[in-house]
């Protein structure tokens, strides 16, 4: 502590000054003291007492006390505390560390984008599935708003920062301690090779590094197929024993003989989610450009109309008019359906695209959820709509438009509303929807489907999973598939039909 005093009496006179510092742990009634009493001189001083505080360790929510005060002062003698103002500046430094800490103590959790823990990446995985999540717990003495923020680094196996997870500041997610924090890096299909590290800073509210991290926490980007044992290795073997001696490096694969294969139709989507989806769900795909989330929702959508189940079909990324021609030419024809009241487009993307619409119901704005949700709900006539199913194709345009939780709140009231008929409402989810946004609504879902198109040996390919399903016995894993002109979605399996 430092401060002035004026002391205003003769030599012979002795004042005294004490400075103290008390602290009190959470829940108890008594305070421990620490104080130090230096002498007081004629005339205006500058005072500075340093305290040795024991024990040093303090927890979260104790309460702590400084105080400066004068003793034993004789009668007609004066001393005057000069604090905090501009000719006298005092200040009270609080030397501190070990204030804050991961929780437990320095581990780092690394995920894959479906939350489960990994530490191999593949170079060629297509977005989303090159994502790799970073979560941590942090604890402070002095509770969450002593929390600046938290910077993530990861550096390559070169100890270079990577470009997008440089001082990267983590989001929180939770209000309560120990304090959760998210960030994820979005690694390129041009990687090095090798070892990544994370490094952690967390920045407390005097912008002073409170805790720095630099391991251990690593994980792995390597060549496609290459997984080190004991994990499941497709298209790939390891030859038992070799390597043993070097490590990993030194293993020798070989591929598997390719085994024929053989289509089947559409609906081994069925079989995918363990019988026809029920009413009462809400389903999120999920899947980058070109992996097939439109023409999964028109296919689905014709099987409905075929089994006379009313539905409501909203568009943000394509014109109605091309929704009804890709569903022709698969050989099935709406406008039928359109007449009889069974199917209802509501265009949410020719206002977007500054065209005037042609549909009965349209949405003027995407940024206007309110007015998006008062559309929907007027195309979902009860108790006629019943056991329908609606189908949003996509949330990704509504990103950047609304706010991320305007985004989750529109999804979890149309959902509710639909299911409150009976009825199965779709949503597809491309990269352009935040993380948070994409985890939340993952959570909400009762059925997750992942689409993947990717490149392997010079083609073109797509699969499909079921990554969950609530309360349903599913085939979990990826399921290859085709599109051919006329059929639409055509599955890969190692057996015939029968």
């Amino acid at each position: 502590m430092s401060f002035w005093i004026d002391g205003r009496f003769n030599s012979s006179v002795q004042a005294f000054v004490q400075g103290s510092f008390s602290y009190r742990f959470p829940g108890q009634s008594n305070w421990a003291n620490t104080n130090l009493t230096q002498r007081v001189f004629p005339g205006m001083t500058n005072a500075n007492i340093t305290l040795n505080i024991s024990p040093t360790f303090l927890i979260e929510q104790t309460s702590i006390a400084i105080e400066v005060s004068a003793t034993s002062i004789p009668r007609n003698a004066t001393v005057i505390l000069k604090w905090g103002t501009n000719s006298a500046p005092s200040l009270v430094v609080l030397p501190m560390s070990a204030y804050m800490n991961l929780f437990p103590p320095n581990t780092v959790s690394i995920q894959d984008r479906s939350g489960n823990p990994t530490t191999y990446f593949y170079l060629n995985a297509a977005p989303p599935n090159n994502l790799v999540i970073v979560k941590i717990f942090v604890i402070s003495a002095l509770g969450i708003t002593d929390i600046l923020r938290v910077n993530m680094t990861i550096v390559d196996p070169n100890l270079n920062p990577v470009k997008g997870a440089t001082n990267e500041t983590m989001q929180p997610a939770t209000p309560t301690s120990p304090y959760e924090f998210i960030a994820a890096w979005s690694y390129p299909t041009n990687s090095t090779q090798g070892t990544y590290q994370i490094w952690i800073d967390v920045i407390d509210s005097q912008n002073n590094i409170g805790y720095s991290f630099r391991g251990p926490a690593t994980f792995g980007v390597v060549p496609p197929g290459f997984v080190p044992f004991p994990y499941n290795l497709f298209p790939y073997f390891i030859v038992g024993g070799v390597g043993a001696a070097g490590g990993v490096g030194g293993a020798v694969f070989y591929r598997r003989k390719r085994r024929k294969s053989y289509l089947i139709p559409f609906d081994h989507f069925n079989s995918l989610t363990g019988g026809e989806l029920n009413g009462g769900t809400a389903v999120t795909v999920e899947g980058n450009t070109g992996s097939g989330k439109s023409l999964l929702l028109e296919q689905l959508m014709a099987e409905d109309l075929r089994n006379g189940r009313p539905c409501v079909f909203v568009t943000t990324g394509d014109f109605p008019s091309n929704i009804r021609a890709n569903v022709k030419t698969l050989g099935f024809d709406v406008s039928g359906y359109e007449q009889n009241g069974l199917l209802t487009f509501v265009d949410g993307y020719s206002a977007e695209a500054g065209q005037e619409s042609r549909e009965k119901i349209s949405i003027p704005s995407l940024g206007d959820l309110t007015t998006l949700g008062i559309k929907i709900t007027s195309a979902l006539p009860t108790p006629s709509f019943r056991g329908g199913s609606l189908y949003f194709d996509s949330l990704t345009p509504l990103a950047s438009k609304a706010k991320p939780e305007s985004i989750v709140s529109f999804v979890l009231s149309v959902g509710a509303k639909v299911k409150g008929l009976s009825g199965k409402a779709f949503f597809t989810v491309g990269l352009g929807v935040d993380g948070a946004v994409q985890r939340q609504l993952e959570d909400t879902a009762d059925c997750i489907v992942q689409m993947e198109a990717f490149e392997e040996s010079g083609s073109r390919k797509r699969r499909l999973r079921i990554a969950k399903f609530r309360a349903r016995k599913h085939q979990e894993g990826w399921a290859l598939f085709t599109i051919e002109d006329g059929k639409g979605i055509i599955f890969y399996s190692k057996k015939p039909r029968k």
